[in-house]
């Protein structure tokens, strides 16, 4: 029976307990990784999912029901995660007993407690580590049930099958498998035991796991290498020494690149002694390599396999050293061919897999408001040559929430020079030629944009045109795309301001009339308006403009500024000065609005109080010339030092 021995039984609690060690320790040295807070693009399905917030299908459904009950009482999945993995080790000495003895089964539990890709997923949220405790308590389960040769038993065998192929659908073709292995040992009542949850469970594998397909290379499922979709395994290294230390790639892959040799040279073993419990490993193995290079064959995926290779290897090397001296040198040969050609396309630095371990550390750092560390990663990523698109925009949309409107410049030029196609790209550049001033450029972006037939963005054209002194052209920009958009306020503002600039100010007054009853550009078509009055002299039609922009906006400080020029050039000094002392209270250090103060004092014949007033105005304006002053000197030696050290 293989749960019997004392001495064995001390010997995997031991190995279980070690097991906690390396896996503790690394939870410990990635704390205050932002993944923890803020789960990546692989986890974050699963995680809406356990939440009930996402309506993406997952790859493995039995997972979110797995973390949404742990969420639901209180529990960390990934001290949970911690156990489940100690589990794994006490079950795979459990098999490798029943299938080889008890040294292999131990040996087998001692790697599978050290071994580095195990102890990082760990770590994350993502389905492995639940996968190979199910499909082990599933062998286990099966090899118990044989034992003692029970139809009933394998009820709760088939419950099982079931639940490993929701955790992990890429062993599903395992299911067949063993009710042939069940029929062929004369155990038919154990096989139609099993045969419902098994034809239930291809159903579901069918619905829930080739819908979700993860696509992939079917290379990957004997590449050395550990890799994965969306982060790169080997980063964690930096952060961790269990890492650092149990999983590397100099040459060798290590340590998947040494366990799969060693394991095939088991199977060969296996496959001449045709024994029936090593046969189930067999089918397992087989049928679940096939499934996982259907599936998308990656690190994730492939992980279920590994503590049965893990049982091959060990068998493989205690029946490697019973060879002859001449056998046993031709075997070793042949493993290191193996482990060179399974490592010989593994990279010693896959930049895909960091540019995008970049991206999402950068994303996961804005979602932590941590904006100057989420910029420093998308930088790396975008040195590491990012090819996803997103990455240049969320470091563009960075430095321009951080006041830096010439880096997002040089981002979006980037942008553009890799996807020269991209019309979204090319907006934002302009855009952004626009937000730093440089409207020449920006209008000939705009150009190329709306000769292409993005007659929408006539506006961002004619805006670039108005600021460029291009007025007649940005008019007929205005008003083209007036007659596509009649009832667009912000262009017929902006239509108005052109008018204005070129002169046409009964067109511009006409304009502006037509805004005032705009709940946007209301207040400043009034105001505008006003003021196009008063340059022609009418003045008394200007008072009821701007008087109701200030009912709407009392501190519209050009507003203010205005009704009281316009009160004062009628003769009602009293009433300027009003709305000038309050526009002094708004701008305190405008030493402007004192000389304007000085003006009504002087009128009102406070005398006193108007040359107050005009001393204010001439220190202040002293003040801030001689600030402007210092800071035109401070530039030009800051140019010349620039140019120097050039």
């Amino acid at each position: 029976m293989i749960w019997r021995n004392d001495n064995f039984g001390a010997a995997v609690i031991g190995i279980a307990l070690m097991a906690l060690w390396p896996r503790l320790t690394y939870l410990d040295e990635v704390e205050q990784s932002p993944f923890l807070e803020v789960p990546t693009a692989a986890s974050w399905p699963y995680v809406e999912a356990a939440r009930g917030e996402g309506d993406t299908a997952v790859a493995s459904p039995l997972y979110p029901l797995f973390l949404r009950g742990l969420f639901t009482v209180g529990l960390a999945p990934r001290y949970v995660q911690v156990l489940l993995g100690a589990a794994s080790c006490v079950l795979l000495a459990l098999i490798g007993r029943a299938l080889w003895g008890p040294g292999t089964g131990l040996i087998a539990a001692l790697c599978a407690a050290l071994y580095g890709p195990a102890i990082y997923f760990t770590g994350s949220l993502l389905p492995p580590v639940l996968a190979v405790f199910l499909v082990l308590s599933l062998l286990a389960a099966l090899l118990w049930a044989d034992e003692q040769n029970d139809g009933k038993a394998f009820l709760g065998v088939g419950v099982l099958l079931g639940l490993c192929l929701l955790a992990a659908p890429q062993v599903a073709l395992f299911a067949p498998a063993v009710l042939w292995w069940l029929w062929i040992g004369e155990r038919q009542r154990a096989c139609w035991a099993c045969a419902l949850g098994t034809a239930g469970a291809l159903v579901l594998w069918y619905f829930l796991g080739m819908a979700t397909n993860a696509g992939g290379s079917p290379d990957l499922l004997v590449r050395g290498g550990e890799h994965l979709p969306a982060l790169d395994m080997y980063y964690g290294r930096g952060d961790s020494v269990v890492l650092a230390a149990l999983l590397w790639k100099w040459g060798l892959a290590f340590p998947f690149g040494l366990v799969l040799p060693i394991a095939l040279l088991g199977v060969g073993f296996a496959l001449a002694a045709r024994e029936r419990g090593v046969l189930l490993a067999l089918l397992f193995v087989a049928t679940g390599a096939i499934g996982t290079a259907l599936y998308g064959a990656h690190a994730e995926t492939r992980m279920v396999l590994v503590p049965v290779l893990l049982l091959f290897a060990v068998s493989g090397v205690g029946q490697l050293a019973q060879l002859s001296c001449a056998w046993r040198g031709i075997t070793v040969a042949g493993l290191v061919l193996i482990a060179a050609l399974v490592s010989a396309n593994t990279p010693a630095m896959d930049r895909a897999a960091q540019a995008s371990q970049h991206r999402y550390l950068g994303h996961a750092y804005v979602e932590l408001g941590m904006t100057a560390t989420a910029i420093a990663e998308y930088e790396q990523a975008v040195a590491a040559g990012s090819s996803d698109q997103d990455v240049y925009w969320a470091l563009a949309a960075l430095y321009e929430a951080s006041g830096k409107p010439e880096r997002a410049l040089g981002v979006s030029r980037t942008f553009v020079e890799r996807w020269p196609a991209d019309e979204r790209g090319q907006r934002a550049l302009g855009d952004r030629y626009m937000a730093v001033g440089r409207p020449q450029e920006a209008l000939t972006i705009y150009q190329q944009l709306v000769a292409g037939g993005q007659e929408g963005l006539l506006g961002r054209l004619g805006d670039a045109q108005l600021t460029s002194g291009a007025l007649d052209e940005a008019i007929q920009s205005y008003e083209r795309l007036l007659t596509l958009r009649p009832d667009s306020s912000r262009v017929r503002y902006q239509l108005a301001r052109a008018y204005t600039a070129s002169g046409r100010m009964e067109d511009a007054e006409q304009a502006y009339r037509q805004l005032i009853d705009s709940p946007v550009y209301g207040v400043q078509a009034r105001i505008e308006a006003a003021a196009l009055l008063r340059h022609n002299g009418q003045l008394a039609a200007a008072e009821p403009l701007l008087s109701q922009a200030l009912a709407l906006a009392p501190d519209h400080h050009k507003g203010l500024l205005l009704l009281g020029e316009i009160l004062l050039e009628q003769g009602r000094p009293s009433e300027a000065l009003a709305h000038w002392l309050r526009l002094a209270e708004l701008e305190p250090h405008n030493w402007r609005i004192q000389g304007h103060l000085s003006r009504a004092y002087s009128q009102l014949g406070r005398d006193a109080e108007a040359r107050e007033a005009q001393a204010h105005y001439q220190r202040e304006k002293q003040r801030a010339q001689l600030q402007q002053r210092v800071e035109v000197e401070q530039k030009a030696l800051a140019e010349k030092i620039l140019g120097e050290s050039l």
